[in-house]
């Protein structure tokens, strides 16, 4: 059984209330009422209602006032249709102008005030199930189909994001799979990616995704921006113990074990992003130069 959907009405005339109530039962909606505007504004955030039917004459502010200010909020997106016996032109531009659905003015027939309630609604669902779809199609534009870590295109994102600074991450790690390609030829490519996506999730799971970054950098080799630099060494010693550990398939009966180098820098607001990433690298470089399976801190 679906949730009936929420129609809050503002107005300070009961009879008029009364009316509205009454109808709008009778249509299945779940009916709130505020008798002012200062009412209003407090049971909207109690409430969330998916339409408010909102006078233009109250006592304390105008609808338009009211209007104002919940039109003010980021992320605003319920349809407002005001109800007002004042039929003049410029106020219902006015309303309009605010960002209102609709301006019916009163005496209203009831039969129209179905029809505008009735699309309203449906205008409010279509538009959540577009930024729904929105939603998951930018998700999976950012996100490496095989890992589920964040993938290259996000990481350009984030670094152009004007709200980012390399400032919010204390360190960075380069990760890179050892003898990928010799796992690969041995065992196969679908053995190979099963090796990837363990390896993406012991990094998702030593990490805390809340505050730090992972993404699949290149094809074996992954990039984490950690949030505190405090930390770096232990969580990257992590990550190599789980991978060690790791027994996948076929790989582990045959005595094929997994195991990844690592670089470790600490970010600086006296270097670029691509400098830092140099730093990481030759870190890395040296770790795979030196044994592989190991740590190395620049």
């Amino acid at each position: 059984m679906s949730l009936r959907e929420k129609i809050l009405i503002v107005d300070d005339e009961p009879h008029n209330v009364q009316i509205l109530r009454i109808f709008l039962n009778s249509l299945n909606y779940s009916i709130y009422t505020a008798e002012c505007g200062s009412e209003a504004l407090a049971m909207y955030d109690e409430i969330h209602p998916d339409l408010i039917l909102l006078d233009v004459m109250m006592p304390d502010m105008s609808g338009f006032d009211v209007c104002k200010q919940w039109m003010s909020r980021e992320g605003f997106d319920t349809p407002v249709i005001f109800l007002s016996a004042n039929v003049q032109k410029k106020d219902i531009l006015q309303g309009l102008q605010l960002g209102a659905f609709d301006y019916l003015t009163k005496p209203y027939d009831l039969d129209l005030l179905e029809m505008k309630v009735s699309f309203a609604l449906s205008q409010k669902q279509k538009l959540e199930r577009l930024i729904s779809a929105t939603e998951k199609l930018s998700e999976r534009a950012n996100t490496d189909a095989l890992t589920g870590l964040y993938n290259r295109m996000y990481l350009d994102e984030v670094l152009l994001d004007s709200s980012v600074s390399l400032t919010d991450f204390g360190a960075m790690l380069m990760i890179d799979m050892d003898n990928f390609k010799t796992i690969n030829d041995t065992h196969g490519h679908l053995a190979g990616d099963q090796v990837l996506k363990a390896i993406a999730s012991i990094i998702q799971q030593a990490i805390t995704p809340e505050h730090d970054l992972a993404f699949r950098f290149g094809g074996d080799e992954f990039l984490v921006l950690l949030h505190e630099e405090e930390g770096a060494i232990g969580i990257a010693q992590e990550i190599i113990r789980t991978v060690n550990e790791l027994n996948i398939g076929s790989l582990g009966e045959q005595g094929t074990k997994a195991s990844v180098s690592i670089g470790v820098t600490k970010s600086s607001d006296h270097h670029s992003f691509e400098q830092i990433i140099g730093f990481a690298d030759r870190a890395l470089l040296h770790s795979k130069q030196s044994g592989k399976n190991q740590i190395t801190i620049y």
